[in-house]
């Protein structure tokens, strides 16, 4: 940006401010939708296996955006420092953390995913269902049950 200014081009001065202030907004939103996808995630994770919602939840999201905000921030000075020079054309350091900060609450999705279709959402119903046994057949039959189910997650596993 330095041979724009030297150029008094404020045209092109103006325009590359667009551009860095629109693609940091962009990272801004990326990092706090990643966060908020998060969040989804794990409501619906917690549903699936019979977990009592909190607003535990929604306050750690919000500390977390918070925290990757002011990791974010600092890196923006770096980037308008950066943009004074000619081969610094896009912020950088702004997209490196906010690809940081996505693969995290990605890798978190993913965590929320398995999370959702391990056998532990299966054991509200399993134990609502032990409990209603009041005869050793119902007994035999809920044990048959499981057994089933553990070697059609074992082939799946396999």
């Amino acid at each position: 940006m330095l041979d724009l200014i030297m150029k008094q081009d404020w045209d092109g001065i103006q325009f590359r401010v667009l551009v860095y202030a629109t693609i940091i907004l962009v990272a801004y939103l990326g990092m706090v939708v990643s966060c908020l996808t998060d969040l989804v995630s794990g409501i619906d994770a917690a549903r699936a296996i019979g977990e009592k919602l909190h607003s535990h939840g929604l306050r750690e999201t919000v500390k977390k955006i918070k925290d990757y905000t002011g990791v974010m921030f600092p890196f923006l000075f770096i980037d308008i420092i950066g943009s004074l020079f000619e081969f610094y054309f896009l912020p950088f350091a702004t997209l490196l953390i906010m690809i940081g900060s996505m693969l995290i609450e990605g890798w978190s999705v993913i965590e929320n995913k398995r999370r959702k279709h391990s056998h532990a959402a299966l054991l509200p119903t399993l134990a609502k269902e032990i409990i209603e046994c009041t005869r050793e057949k119902d007994a035999v039959a809920l044990i048959e049950a499981i057994q089933k189910t553990a070697t059609k997650s074992k082939s799946k596993e396999s």
